[in-house]
C-alpha cells in the first residue's frame, strides 16, 4: 500500500459530502461520543480477538466470537455461511433493502502454532495480528453496538438502508477473498446490489484505498530426467532452468515502475548434493494496477518459462525437461474515480476526523466489489500499528477512538439520504 494527499475531487461531489456530513452532525454525535466512552472495551476486544489463533482456513474460532458478540449485543439476524463469513444484519427503518456492506476480516497470515503472547510497552501492544485485522473487527463490533438495535433501544440511529456486517474468511494470502467472493457471489444470486461498501482493514484514521491492486500468484515446477552430478553431466537442469527463469521474472517490473511488482517469494528443488536436479520450483507474486496488465504480464510469465525450459533442452538428445505453470491464486483489479460520491464522502468523514486523506492503493476485501462495479473503498481502523505480517506486529492507541468514529460517520453518511451513489 501507498498513499499520497488526495486532491479535493470535483466540486459538486465535494460540496454535496460536506453538506451531507454537516446535516447528519447533530445525530451522530451522541453515537461518536458512545465511541469514545467505550474506547477502552473496543481495545480489549481487539487484544482477544487477536490472541485467538485464525490462520487462512481455520477461522471458526474467531468466528464464533464475533457472532457471540453481536448476538448478546441483541442483534437478530446473525448468520454464519457456507464459507464461514458472520453475517449481522442491522435493519433499517425505511422501505430502502439495499445495504451499506461494512466488511472486516478474520485470518491472520500467522500459523495454528504461532505464539499470541500480548507484549505491552508503554501504550504500545504488541501481538500478531493485533492491526491486521483484530482492530479492523474490533471497530467494527464497536460500531455496530454504538449504532444501537432498532426496536432494542430507544436512541438507534434510524437509516434510510440496512447495514450488514461481516466477518469474511480468506482474505489473506492464498485465501484468494474467498469470503468475500462468496458474500457477493450470494448477494447476486439473489439480485441485490449493495449501495456501497466499506472495508475495515488494520489501523489507521487518513488512508482511503479506491483502488484495488489486482494480483496472480504462480507455481511453477521444473520435472526432468535428473542424472549423476559427473556421470551424467549435461542432462537438463530443473534448478538451471528454474534459476534462469526467476533471473528473468526479476526484470519484468522495470517497463512498469509504479504499476507492476513481480516478487519471486519462494523457490525450491534438487535431490542431492552429487545429483543433477530432476525437480525445482518456484512461486511468484504478481501485482499490477489494472486487469489488462495482469493479462499482458500473465503472457509473458509463461512465455519466460517455455524459454527457459527450451534453453535447457537445446542440445540433449535424452529425455527432456517440461514445466508448469499453475495460477495459484487470483484478486480482480478495480476503481472508484477520485470524484466518485463514495470517494467524496470518505474525504468528508477523514477530514471531518480532524485528519488529512491520502489516496491508496492496496489488495483488500474490496476487491471484490470493485472488480464487479460496486462502489467500495477501504479505510483503517484507528490508532496506528506497524509490522504487519510479523511476529513484531503492533498496535498504539493514539486516537483511537477518532478512526473508528470516522469508520461510523462513513457508514452512516451512506445508509442515510437518498443520494445515488452508483
Amino acid at each position: 500500500m501507498w498513499g499520497m494527499s488526495m486532491k479535493r475531487s470535483r466540486p459538486t461531489a465535494t460540496d454535496d459530502a460536506e453538506r451531507h456530513l454537516l446535516a447528519l452532525r447533530p445525530a451522530l454525535r451522541p453515537h461518536i461520543e458512545a465511541l469514545h466512552w467505550r474506547d477502552d472495551a473496543t481495545v480489549a476486544t481487539q487484544v482477544r480477538l487477536a490472541q485467538l489463533p485464525a490462520p487462512t482456513g481455520a477461522e471458526a474460532r474467531r468466528a464464533m466470537l464475533v457472532r457471540d458478540a453481536l448476538l448478546l449485543r441483541g442483534f437478530r439476524d446473525v448468520r454464519v455461511d457456507a464459507v464461514g463469513n458472520v453475517i449481522a444484519r442491522r435493519p433499517a427503518h425505511g422501505r430502502e433493502q439495499r445495504p451499506v456492506v461494512c466488511l472486516a476480516h478474520l485470518d491472520t497470515v500467522f500459523d495454528a502454532d504461532t505464539p499470541l503472547e500480548v507484549r505491552r510497552d508503554g501504550v504500545r501492544i504488541a501481538c500478531p495480528g493485533i492491526g491486521d485485522n483484530a482492530r479492523g473487527l474490533a471497530a467494527m463490533l464497536a460500531i455496530a453496538d454504538a449504532l444501537g438495535v432498532p426496536g432494542l433501544d430507544g436512541d438507534a440511529m434510524a437509516l434510510d438502508r440496512p447495514i450488514e456486517f461481516v466477518a469474511t474468511v480468506g482474505e489473506e494470502g492464498l485465501g484468494n477473498l474467498r469470503g468475500a467472493r462468496a458474500y457477493f457471489d450470494a448477494l447476486e444470486e439473489t439480485g441485490v446490489q449493495p449501495h456501497a461498501v466499506v472495508a475495515l482493514d488494520g489501523p489507521g484514521d487518513e488512508r482511503i484505498v479506491h483502488h484495488a491492486l489486482g494480483s496472480h500468484r504462480y507455481r511453477i515446477t521444473y520435472d526432468g530426467p535428473g542424472g549423476h552430478s559427473w556421470a551424467d553431466f549435461g542432462h537438463p537442469n530443473a534448478v538451471h532452468a528454474a534459476t534462469r527463469a526467476a533471473f528473468w521474472l526479476a526484470t519484468l517490473s522495470a517497463e512498469f515502475r509504479g504499476r507492476l511488482a513481480v516478487t519471486v517469494s519462494r523457490i525450491g528443488g534438487g535431490e542431492s548434493l552429487t545429483a543433477i536436479p530432476s525437480h525445482a520450483w518456484l512461486e511468484v507474486d504478481v501485482r499490477a494496477t489494472s486487469a489488462a496488465l495482469l493479462t499482458r504480464v500473465d503472457e509473458q510469465v509463461r512465455s519466460l518459462v517455455r524459454q527457459s525450459v527450451l534453453d535447457e533442452n537445446r542440445g540433449h538428445s535424452h529425455a527432456p525437461m517440461r514445466a508448469d505453470v499453475s495460477l495459484i491464486g487470483a484478486r480482480p483489479a478495480g476503481e472508484l474515480a477520485a470524484d466518485h460520491p463514495v470517494v467524496a464522502l470518505a474525504l468528508a468523514a477523514t477530514r471531518a476526523a480532524g485528519r488529512e486523506p491520502l489516496a491508496a492503493v492496496a489488495s483488500t476485501d474490496a476487491n471484490i466489489p470493485l472488480a464487479r462495479g460496486i462502489p467500495a473503498v477501504t479505510i483503517g481502523a484507528g490508532g496506528r500499528g506497524g509490522g504487519a505480517h510479523t511476529p513484531d506486529e503492533w498496535f498504539e492507541n493514539t486516537a483511537g477512538a477518532r478512526g473508528v468514529a470516522r469508520a461510523l460517520t462513513l457508514l452512516v453518511s451512506l445508509a442515510i439520504g437518498e443520494a445515488s451513489v452508483g
